[in-house]
């Protein structure tokens, strides 16, 4: 997370961790760009073990976004947890619009990330990189070339979105593993079996509810587009997502 952005997501963050402490036994933790020590305290109070961390890619990445940099700055923490993390060797990580249903129990790790499909299940080699499992010493004898790449990307001309997903894909399509789809479920895929990891990817909740209401107007059109590929499997997950949010 980032300083900017942190009340816009501060809801998605609470049913993220609540969801992970009630239904799994991982240990949530946040990278955390920013000083405002009222959002570390908010976090732990959740129960979120925090770490305050800058990306190591910062003069790159500011020279690109210019002023739009400290808003998107969170997206690039991820690249520097091979290097923040120096315990374990296996993390799995997630955006905050996520939701754990279940203990996620990815396969044995060779490969330096383990990913699924973006907008299709179907569609390989491009993935999603809003939950990933990191094979950390293999992620980290790659990190200079990978750095490397993303900086050669930054000097061409660029804005965004696209984010680091585009910098993952071009440096890891042909390197990574497949993640099984239940942990990085979209709910227009459907209702899925053995989910353990909901993935809103798109619209989240709340836009959602608008869009069920009529009320999706200010939207951009994919969210509708969207929702419509499966109504019954959003609200069968919005109502999932509801008993969190109530918490």
């Amino acid at each position: 997370m980032n300083e900017k952005g942190f009340e816009a997501v501060w809801g998605q963050v609470r049913v993220a961790v609540a969801s992970c402490l009630a239904n799994t036994r991982l240990t949530p933790v946040c990278l955390y760009n920013g000083g405002r020590s009222a959002h570390v305290a908010r976090l732990r109070a959740i129960g979120v073990h925090v770490v305050a961390h800058r990306s190591s890619l910062e003069p790159v990445l500011r020279r690109g976004y210019g002023e739009a940099y400290d808003l998107y700055s969170g997206h690039w923490l991820r690249v520097d947890i091979p290097m923040v993390e120096q315990e374990d060797d296996v993390v799995l990580y997630a955006d905050v619009d996520v939701m754990f249903l279940a203990h996620p129990a990815p396969r044995r790790l060779s490969r330096p990330l383990a990913a699924a499909p973006e907008r299709y299940r179907w569609r390989y080699p491009h993935f999603n990189s809003g939950v990933m499992v990191m094979n950390l010493p293999r992620l980290r004898a790659l990190a200079e070339p990978f750095a490397a790449a993303i900086s050669r990307r930054f000097r061409k001309p660029w804005s965004p979105p696209g984010h680091d997903q585009v910098s993952y894909n071009a440096f890891f399509r042909w390197r990574h593993a497949r993640l099984p789809a239940g942990m990085n479920w979209k709910p227009y895929w459907g209702i899925g079996q053995d989910v353990s990891i909901v993935h809103f990817h798109g619209p989240k909740p709340p836009h959602v509810r608008a869009l069920a209401a009529g009320g999706g107007q200010r939207f951009i059109p994919e969210y509708d587009r969207l929702w419509r590929l499966d109504r019954a499997a959003y609200e069968h997950y919005c109502r999932q997502y509801a008993v969190f949010e109530a918490r």
